[in-house]
């Protein structure tokens, strides 16, 4: 690619030579002219002196010596080609040829007048002429008069050949000039170039400059601002330029040290725990596929435990979620600081967490640190000025039960950590497949209830309540499923799934309706008098639905209220006291009864049951069952049922199996009996058609 400068000294000498070509046309085109008017003087002067001497030859003989003589005289000029001399009638007296004329042979007049090639023809046009100067192409011709212009004695012409002559002329001008312009032209290309150079210095600075600010990637440079016109906008305008990219380079430095910053809060919000600063869930998964990837790579063992915080809940519900909170990372920079530093410990959400442990030495070293976490928290904390006891329950997986899958590793911790829930609390399990298959078993249940309620796969049975005359005041609902896949499911294990699932009230809702559809049925079988029990979860007091649809049911008549006792458990009153009391109230008020079921196996304290505002006290089975093997348990039974005498409650005994039992219970002065002794539990139809089959064998 061509410069600028080079472009410009071509352009300057591409001028020069134009100029200098048409200066030395120009010159030789004058010099031609004031040449021709140079030989056109001499030759006017030649042919006048020539015609004064001819005046005493003129009337001489054609080609006298005298006239010879005369014309002999062009012979000292190169270029004089012929000279006529012609009587007054116009016949030639004497010729003469010069140099120019021997060289080129015959002259020919070139023109108007000169079209014949003979001499004859030739001397007229000639002899034709009128007096005065000609010019032609290369020629002058002058015609002089010889003697006086009034009394003519003849006439005398003369031929100059100038095309040699300027040819000659316009050579030795050329070779004089050239060397001369050449040099000319040098010497200007030299101060051209020098003024360029010194012209071009501010764009040269400007051009370095910009290179520099490319290079370094500095937007602070400025150039000086140049005396010219054009290189003082341009300056100006590079300098205002760089400005400007400096003020936006600083805004964007600015905005990216901006967008930086809150990617890395994005990020930070992505991958750690808002509220402990641990991993979340997202970076845990992530973290955990990347250390399984180099166990599995390297052979290596990788441990995992799974972390809950027992009652949590409590806390939160007891104490709002700012103490909630405030626990939660209290607990977990706690756990921090029992881990060593290649573990990773982490928040999958709520009160539950991980802890990665990679390149695991041992089980016993999972052991240790399950055992450090669990003695580090399960102890009582201050937070918010108040003393909070707290427990972890902790399930231990091994990456190479689960051929190092992450999905499966936490799936199988998660179920260990279950079952330490159920085993207690406060304690770390081991993984086995048998817990998965119960925990699949528990999954599959869960859903499996949703289908039984749209598909009404529950049923209700009914259990008998009987006096000391073994006549029947009662009976207590049950509920029972028989499902397609999984076929009879026992409530004892369906019940709590439903609870932890929170489908437990949806199930209420269910046998209440299905109740207001039955009990009419089973009062007109027994007798006006008898008692319905149903049972409500802990669950259902906090569930609005379920209460209101309650009140609702027996308040239009569809639940009979005079019939109907709803049973709850003594931890369940107790742990909902507050909403339970106004409820019951309601309840009580519209006619219904209430029982306590479960006696004796809760944590309340007895001074509960002076604010308890019920009509039944339960025994639970467990008494019941050792009546006749453990005298502490009839000692226990005995002082409920005295307990609940004094304080007027009616005291009900479930679990009734022998006759030793019963007649225990009835001694001692139990108002209701209920048991296998009795009665299975049984659907309403087949419950019918039992006790009228008794009847009628009785």
């Amino acid at each position: 690619m061509k410069s600028l400068r080079s472009q410009i000294s071509f352009n300057t000498l591409a001028s020069i030579a134009v100029v200098s070509a048409l200066i030395i046309g120009l010159s030789i085109y004058v010099y031609e002219k004031l040449y021709i008017e140079f030989v056109s003087e001499e030759v006017d002067a030649i042919s006048v002196n020539m015609a004064v001497d001819l005046i005493n030859y003129i009337e001489e003989p054609a080609g006298s010596f005298n006239q010879t003589e005369i014309l002999l005289r062009l012979d000292e000029y190169e270029y004089a080609e012929a000279a006529y001399i012609f009587s007054n009638d116009g016949m030639l007296l004497n010729l003469y040829v010069g140099h120019a004329g021997l060289k080129d042979g015959p002259s020919k007049l070139q023109g108007e007048n000169s079209q014949h090639p003979n001499y004859a023809d030739f001397d007229r046009s000639i002899a034709a002429l009128p007096g005065g100067l000609h010019r032609t192409s290369n020629k002058v011709i002058m015609v002089k008069t010889v003697g006086e212009e009034v009394f003519p004695l003849g006439k005398l012409v003369l031929l100059f050949n100038l095309q040699d002559a300027l040819e000659a002329s316009r050579q030795r001008y050329i070779t004089l000039v050239t060397p001369s312009v050449g040099i000319l032209i040098i010497i200007s290309l030299f101060i051209s170039a020098r003024a360029q150079r010194r012209t071009m210095r501010p764009l040269s600075t400007l051009i370095d400059t910009m290179n520099s600010v490319v290079d370094d990637k500095t937007y602070d440079a400025k150039v000086e601002e140049a005396d010219k016109e054009e290189m003082l906008a341009l300056s100006r305008a590079f300098n205002n330029m760089m400005a400007s990219i400096k003020a936006q380079s600083e805004a964007n430095r600015q905005k990216n040290e901006m967008l930086q910053k809150q990617q890395s809060q994005m990020e930070q919000l992505a991958n750690f725990d808002a509220l402990t600063g641990l991993p979340n869930r997202q970076f845990l998964i992530k973290l955990l596929s990347s250390e399984l990837s180099k166990a599995q790579k390297n052979d290596r063992e990788l441990g995992l435990l799974f972390i809950d915080l027992d009652g949590f809940k409590s806390v939160n519900d007891s104490f709002g979620h700012d103490t909630g909170d405030k626990f939660l990372l209290h607990i977990s920079l706690l756990m921090e600081k029992t881990l060593s530093d290649d573990c990773i410990l982490g928040r999958l959400g709520g009160d539950e967490f991980v802890v990665i442990v990679p390149a695991l030495v041992s089980i016993a070293n999972l052991e240790e640190i399950a055992k450090s976490i669990v003695n580090s928290v399960s102890k009582s904390h201050i937070v918010n000025g108040l003393r909070l006891d707290s427990s972890v329950s902790l399930g231990l997986a091994l990456a190479s039960d689960c051929n190092y899958a992450a999905t499966n590793l936490i799936t199988n911790a998660d179920v260990a950590m279950y079952r330490a829930k159920e085993d207690g609390k406060a304690r770390f399990v081991w993984f086995t497949n048998e817990m998965l298959a119960y925990t699949q078993r528990k999954v599959l249940i869960s859903t499996r209830i949703t289908n039984a309620l749209e598909n009404d796969a529950f049923y209700l049975t009914y259990q008998a309540k009987v006096d000391a005359d073994e006549s029947i005041i009662g009976f207590e609902t049950l509920l029972r499923w028989h499902d397609e896949e999984l076929g009879q499911v026992s409530p004892a294990e369906f019940i709590p799934i439903a609870e932890q699932t929170d489908k437990i009230s949806h199930i209420s809702l269910w046998v209440l309706k299905q109740l207001s559809h039955e009990s009419p049925m089973l009062i007109k079988a027994f007798g006006s008098h008898v008692t319905i029990s149903v049972n409500l979860s802990p669950h259902d007091l906090n569930n609005h639905n379920v209460t209101q649809f309650m009140l609702n049911e027996l308040h239009t008549g569809r639940l009979p209220a005079q019939n109907l006792e709803i049973e709850v458990t003594e931890s369940a009153y107790m742990n909902n006291f507050n909403i339970a009391n106004p409820f019951f109230a309601s309840l009580k008020k519209l006619g219904c009864k209430l029982a306590l079921d479960d006696f004796g196996t809760g944590y309340s304290s007895l001074s509960y049951l002076t604010q308890f505002d019920i009509d039944t006290l339960k025994i639970d089975r467990s008494f019941v069952n050792k009546i006749g093997e453990s005298s502490q348990s009839e000692m226990i039974t005995k002082t409920i049922i005295e307990m609940a005498k004094s304080l007027e409650f009616s005291v009900c005994a479930e679990g009734v199996e022998t006759q030793e039992q019963a007649r225990f219970l009835t001694n001692h002065g139990c108002n209701m009996l209920q048991g296998f002794l009795y009665s299975k539990p049984l659907p309403l139809l087949a419950l019918v058609e039992n006790f009228s089959v008794q009847a009628n064998h009785s």
